[in-house]
């Protein structure tokens, strides 16, 4: 049966494995023919994906798919996502991106399961503020990222947990 307890934990699971981890030395995602790039993780029964397209500004979606004993996989979470990094001289869009990774592994690894609670997160002059709306019927997450107490970039998150998906796989 599914729960959602297993899909968090393959969602932090995905996100952590593969942006996270993602460096100049180790890429673990391959080119996309749809997207510029995308990431595949199988964990037990279920499969996450994800996959982007650009830079700055960027976006992309992540499913995860419940696997069980069927041949196919049936989706059960979807999350389209859009970020930017502001165009302003103090700003490298490179540093963002890996204080991005940084605050978003704190909270990945401090979360405790609950991926849904508002965080943040600051180190030095760098803050970064999460803030969730929904449950995981109908999410709204907006991602704010300072520098020196100014907004530098934003990404925001819509998902869904497909409950009907959900109903139907576990009523086997």
């Amino acid at each position: 049966m599914i729960n959602e307890i297993e899909l968090i934990a393959v969602i932090i699971a995905g996100r952590s494995n593969c942006y996270i981890k993602k460096s100049s030395v180790y890429n673990p995602y391959v080119k996309s023919t749809l997207y510029d790039w995308e990431f595949t993780l199988q964990q037990g029964d279920y499969l996450f994906t994800d996959a982007y397209r650009g830079f700055n500004p960027y976006s992309g979606v992540e499913y995860v798919y419940y696997q069980g004993a069927a041949d196919s996989a049936t989706p059960i979470w979807y999350c389209d996502y859009v970020g930017y990094v502001a165009d302003l001289p103090e700003v490298i869009p490179g540093e963002v991106y890996q204080f991005l990774k940084e605050s978003r592994g704190a909270h990945l690894g401090q979360c405790q399961g609950n991926l849904l609670t508002d965080y943040e997160y600051s180190n030095g002059a760098w803050h970064y503020e999460n803030r969730f709306t929904g449950d995981l019927q109908s999410l709204l997450q907006v991602e704010n990222f300072f520098y020196n107490n100014q907004l530098v970039a934003r990404q925001m998150s819509g998902a869904r947990c497909c409950k009907l998906s959900l109903l139907q796989v576990a009523g086997k």
